[in-house]
């Protein structure tokens, strides 16, 4: 017998979205996630919706991703005077472009496979997001997993593996809802079951911490006074005096641009930096102007009388960093250059690993570049530990920094491999092989974290294979759906003759 839901105004898709948002960080509210996936699933399965795929996900897409990443609107504040206008307009705009991706790739699912082509639709959506128009694959929605028993699944599956199963999950239970019937009873209660108590059977690998100290510096230069004449300066002395202290760790980290002048034009700042890392080896981030003139957003090593080693960013921030479709700049007489703090910034070659002189060995990431989970393989399986400088300064004081930090946890689900992160004005966390914060200095305050760098995992299925598994197991369930599709179109033919 099939029960149905009545057809709803067009609002509760969005609500619905926005419900859904409340399993990200900080809120952390996956159970409300989950609920909010099985009703919008039951209202796509109701007949009384087929036509209106498109509008339907859209509206629940918007809804999940304007309260997701409502702190989009913190750059444009930084400056309201002059930015501030263009705030809510980023906060329509960009839920807006994510949103229509969604609604997209579901029309089109649907339409080639019926109900479950939603859940390939989106899927394949989230996944494109990591390339799409350069890239922004903020919020994947298996992020809601995280502190829940199924977040170990991200070492085996990554995160969009782990997506194509929660919402596969979610997915059986509507329709499970809807039909009623004993099979798609078992297959709910199975699904559920494999994706929460499955995990309690992962072998579990003790960890134990390297003999390496580290010493996080926090400075909170909040955005607005970060490069100004007058408060630059003490930031830096500040994080100088903090650097100074004793007794003096294996490693001194500074955030991104902490270094308030470019790396070329501060002698003498580098040289009191220096002084004060004293026998430490001291990481640090700053603008850099290399021989082409072109500006770079750097990480860099003082390796103790060894040479300084170099990192520039490869992923930029669009619009940012960087102007999207720079390849139109001739057309435009737009010169690469033009801006230093717009589109001229100069992009990396790269992940890299990269050496330091007491053995040890890490992949950098700048800020952005920690959101991309695919951009950490190439280099990640020799190395001990991963480490990321930004200045979240942009976000403000909204949700930001504990959505950024949940992506760091999230990367060190997935590659087994311990994460530190250094935020200029927070959150600045040493975290664990397992994902687990271990230590931190909470946002919008300054100082620094001595700890000792825990070690990595030996490797996980993720790491080795990254997303060729979500690859297999998506066109797995699109051979199974067209199977299904067609087995019951033969069927319902066989009736009616």
């Amino acid at each position: 017998m099939r029960s149905k839901l009545p057809n709803k105004p067009n609002i509760f898709s969005l609500i619905l979205g926005s419900v859904c948002a409340l399993g990200n960080n900080p809120w952390a509210l996956w159970y409300l996630s989950i609920l909010s996936l099985i009703l919008w699933f039951r209202l796509m399965i109701n007949n009384d919706f087929s036509k209106k795929i498109f509008k339907e996900t859209f509206q629940f897409g918007f809804g999940y991703f304007v309260i997701s990443l409502i702190w989009i609107v913190e750059p444009f504040l930084v400056e309201p005077w002059v930015h501030g206008w263009m705030a809510p307009i980023a906060l329509i705009a960009l839920p807006s472009f994510l949103a229509l991706i969604w609604a997209l790739f579901a029309f089109l699912g649907h339409y080639y496979v019926s109900s479950i082509g939603l859940v390939i639709g989106l899927c394949l959506a989230e996944y494109c997001r990591l390339y799409l128009f350069t890239g922004f694959p903020w919020a994947t929605i298996s992020y809601v997993l995280l502190d829940t028993k199924a977040e170990k699944w991200f070492s085996l599956l990554g995160p969009y593996g782990l997506s194509l199963f929660l919402l596969l999950t979610c997915f059986t239970i509507a329709y499970t809802l809807q039909m009623r019937t004993k099979t798609n009873t078992f297959l709910a209660i199975f699904i559920i079951s494999s994706l929460f108590f499955v995990p309690h059977f992962f072998k579990k690998e003790p960890l134990k911490n390297l003999n390496v100290s580290v010493r996080l510096i926090q400075p909170n230069a909040v955005q607005e006074k970060k490069w100004s004449e007058e408060f630059a300066p003490i930031y830096f002395e500040n994080m100088i005096e903090m650097t100074s202290q004793q007794p003096k760790p294996d490693i001194v980290i500074w955030p991104e641009t902490s270094l308030y002048l470019p790396y070329t034009s501060a002698v003498e700042e580098l040289e009191k930096m220096r002084n004060a890392a004293g026998e430490s080896i001291l990481i640090f981030g700053a603008l850099n102007i290399d021989s082409k003139n072109f500006l770079k957003n750097s990480l860099i090593i003082e390796n103790n009388n060894h040479e300084t080693v170099f990192y520039d960013k490869a992923k930029l921030v669009p619009f940012g960093e960087y102007m999207p479709f720079i390849n139109l700049k001739s057309y435009f007489k737009i010169s690469e250059r033009s801006n230093l703090f717009g589109w001229g910034f100069k992009r990396g070659k790269g992940p890299a690993l990269l050496n330091l002189q007491n053995g040890l060995n890490f992949v950098p990431l700048i800020c952005y570049e920690a959101i991309f989970s695919n951009f950490l393989k190439p280099s990640v399986k020799n190395a001990d530990f991963i480490l990321q400088i930004t200045n979240d300064a942009w976000f403000g004081k909204s949700i930001g920094p504990q959505q950024h930090l949940a992506q760091l946890r999230v990367r060190a689900l997935e590659y087994g491999v311990p994460v530190i992160r250094v935020a200029n004005t927070g959150i600045s966390a040493i975290i664990d092989a397992n994902g687990n914060v271990i230590e931190s200095i909470s946002v919008n305050r300054a100082g620094y974290l001595d700890s000792i760098i825990p070690s990595r995992k030996l490797s996980t299925v993720y790491g080795v294979y990254g997303n060729l598994i979500f690859v297999l197991l998506f066109l797995l369930t699109v051979v199974i759906a067209f199977l299904n599709k067609k087995f019951i179109n033969q069927k319902s033919f066989g009736t009616q003759h």
